[in-house]
């Protein structure tokens, strides 16, 4: 079960166990599990900035492009930091009322060694549809 460790209005850190669940037959983290991590992390975080904006915008993902540095064996923490530039395709989209996409990078890292496991790039695209 995913937690959320952080949602600020410029982060969400989320941390996904190594269970019998998540775990492969290497003993490594699923490659869907780890991106299941990277959506709801940038995902969590782009809604949580749409809901305070009081705008009805819409979003998806376009594409993902990942580097797998090291076998996920522990527990992983995912990092989105981006919140300014998600914040930045919001107030683009809201005022000039057309789709906004852009590549947000996502960091995963392994609890207990604190190395990072894999590098993402999530292609965010957020379209403005109403006043709430």
């Amino acid at each position: 079960m995913p937690k959320i460790n952080t949602l600020t209005k410029s982060s969400c850190h989320i941390k996904i166990p190594l269970t019998y669940f998540t775990k492969n037959h290497v003993g490594s983290m699923y490659f869907g599990v780890l991106l299941i991590g990277v959506d709801l992390c940038c995902g969590l975080l782009a809604l949580h900035l749409i809901k305070k904006s009081n705008y009805k915008i819409g979003i998806i993902f376009k594409d993902v492009r990942a580097s797998f540095i090291k076998r996920a064996e522990n527990a992983v923490r995912f990092e989105c930091n981006k919140g300014s530039e998600i914040r930045e395709m919001i107030n683009e989209t809201i005022q000039t009322n057309e789709r906004v996409s852009k590549s947000i990078k996502v960091s995963a890292f392994d609890i207990k060694t604190n190395e990072c496991v894999v590098e993402y790039e999530i292609g965010l695209s957020i379209k403005y549809k109403s006043k709430m």
